[in-house]
């Protein structure tokens, strides 16, 4: 079973790309997908202000910001890029 999810993750990984959509709402929708507030993000960027700024799409998500990120959902760091 471990092999075959593999596999599959694989080829999509490959073969199906993932939807252009802005890291702000990319941010949004995991956010809302897991049940997670915007203060759960504050020890991972360092204030209230900058989650604040980052999700009103009034700020840009730095690349040290986006591997924090990709590391604390546990997903592709591109999605924040």
């Amino acid at each position: 079973m471990k092999l075959l999810a593999v596999l599959l993750e694989e080829y999509e990984d490959r073969n199906i790309p993932l939807p252009a959509v802005k890291p702000d709402r990319m941010l949004r929708c995991l956010l809302a997908e897991r049940g997670l507030r915007k203060s759960d993000l504050w020890p991972v960027l360092g204030s209230k202000g900058r989650v604040s700024e980052i999700i009103a799409g009034s700020r840009s998500i730095s690349k040290s910001q986006a591997k924090k990120l990709a590391a604390f959902f546990r997903v592709p760091v591109e999605l924040f890029i």
